[in-house]
């Protein structure tokens, strides 16, 4: 029964490291158009027996999942994003898992026992998904089978230079 229970913290600790990823992509979004709102989708983009949050212009759809991804849900009645926006969304996840890891790495001093375990790995998985997101690859399908942040921002910058390259 112990190990099921750390089995399930583990997969909610990354859920929430996820979830914090994820913000800062979505306040990314909605900083740069007042009228562009976003939605998070943790593991699929079903929405069905999810837990559905609202923050403002951000809808969450949250379960427990290994993955997760953001979207504008408005794309449609906003203007087309430039190299340099989509650049600016990338990085508001890395960034966030940043400010995340720093945040709850400091706070983990403030408690102790296992609330102050949980906290410093929750720290320490923010902390990993900073490093992991900025990597050029793709992730395997089981995560999901994206290009990850890394290597978007890379085929931007590429883009970028394409673009004033040929001018």
């Amino acid at each position: 029964m112990l190990m099921l229970v750390e089995v399930f913290t583990i997969l909610l600790i990354i859920t929430m490291a996820l979830l914090i990823h994820e913000m800062g992509h979505a306040m990314a979004t909605i900083l740069q158009n007042k009228q562009a709102t976003a939605e998070i989708y943790m593991g699929s983009s079903n929405k069905e027996k999810k837990l559905k949050l609202c923050f403002g212009r951000i809808t969450c759809y949250i379960t427990v999942a290994l993955s997760g991804f953001c979207l504008p849900s408005n794309s449609e009645a906003l203007p087309p994003t430039t190299p340099k926006q989509r650049i600016i969304f990338l990085v508001g996840g890395p960034l966030a898992s940043l400010a995340g890891f720093t945040l709850l790495y400091f706070a983990s001093h403030f408690f102790s026992g296992v609330v102050g375990h949980i906290v410093i790995i929750l720290a320490g998985a923010n902390f990993f998904l900073f490093v992991t997101s900025l990597i050029p690859f793709i992730y395997p399908s089981f995560l999901g089978g994206l290009p990850s942040d890394g290597l978007q921002i890379l085929n931007q910058l590429k883009k970028i230079r394409k673009q004033h390259n040929s001018v």
